[in-house]
């Protein structure tokens, strides 16, 4: 997979997971257009999702995904357990994870906007595209840490949570895993930036699944808004 058709799958991917009545037609279009070449294993998933009736459903999104979800897109809930005060939520491992999460965007010169939390998969997901694009920025290896250390465990885990409640979205991250495995290849042999061994920041655990190796800074540019 070159890196404009891995730039298209996660800008698809991150469109997709929107709230159906949210998600912009032309942008879908176009990059499904610039996927017409890619391997059928990306394809497949994309296509079968986009089949599905309920992957236009606003009820099925929100009984899946929002309220009293099944499967939270929010990665640092399959990371971390759930802080019981308010006092735990500012020193929670989720807290420093996500704060973890914002840097980097923030290196790229990414800021979030809207108020949205960092770990939410779809700025996640377009966060992977804009930084495939701005090599310039990761002389160190920031990216390559972003998802093999951050990304990969609570990805599986959301994959998981989806196939149990047989939700049309498992194709989705599906797709997603295909394209992060190609990604991860393509960084194979280049440095991985290390946080410093005196860091408090809560280790996420590392491990391995299925062919996924899952084990910031410099002045940001202008800022991209996600």
């Amino acid at each position: 997979m070159d890196r404009t058709q891995l730039t298209a799958a996660y800008r698809l991917i991150s469109e997709l997971f929107l709230y159906p009545e949210d998600r912009d037609t032309g942008r879908i279009e176009a990059e499904i257009g610039r996927l017409v070449e890619a391997s059928t294993e990306l394809r497949a998933p994309l296509e079968a999702f986009l089949a599905a009736p309920a992957a236009k459903s606003a009820e099925e999104y929100v009984a899946t995904l929002e309220l009293a979800p099944l499967a939270p897109l929010y990665l640092g809930a399959y990371l971390y357990e759930e802080p019981t005060s308010c006092r735990g939520a500012g020193m929670s491992g989720r807290n420093g994870y996500m704060l973890e999460l914002a840097n980097i965007y923030r290196h790229f010169g990414v800021e979030m906007a809207g108020g949205e939390m960092a770990d939410f998969v779809p700025i996640i997901v377009d966060f992977l595209a804009i930084s495939l694009e701005r090599e310039a920025e990761d002389r160190i290896g920031l990216r390559r840490y972003f998802v093999e250390t951050l990304l990969i465990n609570g990805i599986e885990s959301l994959l998981s949570a989806l196939r149990k409640c047989e939700s049309p979205y498992t194709y989705l991250v599906e797709a997603l895993r295909v394209a992060l495995t190609d990604d991860i290849a393509q960084m194979a042999g280049g440095p991985k930036w290390q946080p410093p061994a005196d860091s408090d920041q809560p280790p996420v655990p590392v491990t391995v699944q299925n062919g996924l190796t899952a084990p910031i800074s410099s002045t940001p540019e202008a800022g991209v808004e996600l």
